[in-house]
């Protein structure tokens, strides 16, 4: 048995000392006690202590009470003056409560296991509390007459304030340990370090590897969907703007070659050196013929945008998709068909050239022919070659097929020659049935005609037609267009009565075929 246990079990002796001492010792004892210790870690020093050595003195007792803050370095009591009064019990034992605040309370009340276990706060709390309770009953019980003397007058002071005391102890260590149990996981949260957002996969447009069959098919179909719309912008832009500011472009070129005209053999020679002209042509063309061989003539139509040179090759095809220079273009140049004689005017003289619809360029103004008015703001065509200058009024306008229709015929309007005037005269007869309008022109099976031809697009093989005759020796190429007249049933191809859903009315009539 150790010494502790002895001083624990041995029978416990009144202190032999008079009632003066007794009350001397006390007061000492209270002069001693500063503001800045807490009763509550007086009662644990005083616990300590008596385990340590219960047969220490009171004052030595004091000053090792003074050290138990763990964060604060031992600080020896200040001394007290003798002439200064003892505090009244009750003064004392108010000073000593006001420690009981909750803020103070959780600064000096020192539950370090408590705290490292946070979690099981309250419940440890309350078994180290009745622990302490039984271990400072049985410590008083060893203390010498001094350490009884004092007990007893605590005792005295107020036995009712003492046990408010402990219960206010108790709760506020139980509030303080719950709080710092609180905060401590929180605290453990602040100090570690935030989780980075998980970095998303960058999105590829291509197909991966890890993508889903789905996920593939749809990344396919938006790729192909974007080269299609990308081709079809570039073919709408390549249409409608480009194209046709090359078209423009390279007119510009012809405009050049219109103010720089020859007037004689020797201006000829001198600009175009030993380019050698047709037999029988003359020079106010000829910086075309240098340009291009196939140059046929050039025409214009007053009152319209048509202003073109025209050439004539070796077959219809030639100048389909080849400009002026012989650059590939889908305008084309406006040419003359082949069969017709170079030199010279045949009965019918056809002209070929494309109608883009979306634009006015090459013979795409033909179409403002459709209706009257067009006809009343240019009824003349004027058509010069190297050999004269042509000027022609227009006779008729219709629509055709220049393809065989279901009985396998279509009408032929671009022969050069008919065998007679009878057949002429058929020919005209068969304009009369398809113009649109009568221009109050009259015509004669001796005169001669030029046919300008262009795409319509009512049908895909559907032809918009001008016929014009030559103004005659002597007659003026005025044109009284106010006898102009519409005609209510014109004739028009079999493809169209089909279209409109309705019986041919000409289905009985005669198939007129040139120099049959």
């Amino acid at each position: 048995m150790n010494n502790d246990e002895k001083n624990i079990n041995a029978p416990q002796q009144e202190p032999d000392l008079p009632d003066a001492a007794q009350d001397e010792d006390i007061n000492a004892f209270l002069d001693s006690v500063t503001d800045d210790d807490s009763p509550d870690a007086f009662l644990e020093q005083l616990y300590s202590d008596s385990l340590q050595d219960l047969t220490s003195d009171f004052d030595t007792l004091l000053k090792e009470f003074q050290s138990i803050d763990p964060d604060d370095p031992a600080v020896e009591p200040a001394d007290v003056p003798a002439e200064e009064a003892a505090p009244a019990p009750a003064q004392e034992m108010e000073d000593i409560y006001s420690y009981s605040d909750h803020e103070q309370a959780q600064q000096h009340v020192s539950f370090s296991e408590s705290v490292q276990q946070a979690m099981e706060a309250e419940e440890a709390e309350a078994e180290r509390a009745e622990a302490e309770e039984d271990a400072f009953n049985l410590s008083l019980d060893q203390l010498d007459g001094t350490e009884a003397s004092f007990a007893d007058a605590m005792e005295q002071a107020s036995a009712s304030e003492e046990t408010e005391r402990t219960q206010i102890y108790s709760a506020d260590a139980v509030r303080s340990a719950a709080d710092k149990a609180a905060a401590r996981p929180a605290a453990q949260r602040a100090k570690q370090p935030a989780k980075k957002p998980a970095k998303k996969s960058k999105r590829s447009l291509l197909p991966q590897k890890n993508d889903s069959t789905f996920e593939i098919f749809r990344k396919v179909l938006f790729l192909v969907s974007m080269v299609v719309v990308v081709v079809c912008l570039g073919i709408i832009a390549n249409t409608y703007l480009i194209q046709p500011a090359i078209e423009k472009g390279r007119h510009s070129k012809i405009d050049d070659l219109l103010t720089s005209g020859v007037s004689d053999a020797e201006s000829f020679k001198a600009a175009y050196g030993d380019t050698e002209l047709p037999t029988g042509a003359r020079y106010d063309l000829a910086q075309f013929y240098a340009a291009n061989p196939d140059f046929y003539g050039y025409l214009e139509i007053p009152g319209t945008g048509v202003s073109t040179p025209v050439v004539q090759g070796k077959d219809n095809k030639k100048y389909l998709h080849r400009n002026f220079f012989g650059e590939s273009t889908k305008y084309g140049c406006p040419f003359v068909n082949y069969q017709n004689t170079y030199a010279a005017l045949d009965y019918n003289t056809s002209i070929f050239g494309h109608n883009m619809e979306y634009d006015d360029l090459v013979f795409g103004e033909l179409e403002k022919y459709r209706k009257i008015d067009g006809f009343k703001k240019a009824p003349l065509i004027h058509l010069e070659t190297m050999y004269a200058d042509y000027t022609f009024k227009i006779y008729a306008v219709f629509l055709t097929d220049s393809d065989y229709d279901s009985s396998g015929w279509f009408f032929d309007y671009i022969f050069t020659q008919l065998k007679d005037e009878k057949e002429c005269r058929e020919y005209i007869a068969e304009l009369d049935q398809r113009k649109l309008y009568s221009t109050g022109v009259d015509i004669l099976p001796t005169d001669k005609l030029l046919t300008l031809s262009t795409c319509a697009y009512d049908f895909g093989t559907e032809r918009l037609v001008v016929v014009g005759r030559l103004v005659r020796d002597g007659e003026s190429a005025e044109v009284d267009v106010s006898k102009a007249v519409v005609n209510n049933n014109p004739r028009y191809p079999d493809k169209y009565y089909q279209r409109k859903g309705i019986a041919n009315p000409y289905s009985s009539a005669a198939k007129w075929i040139p120099n049959a």
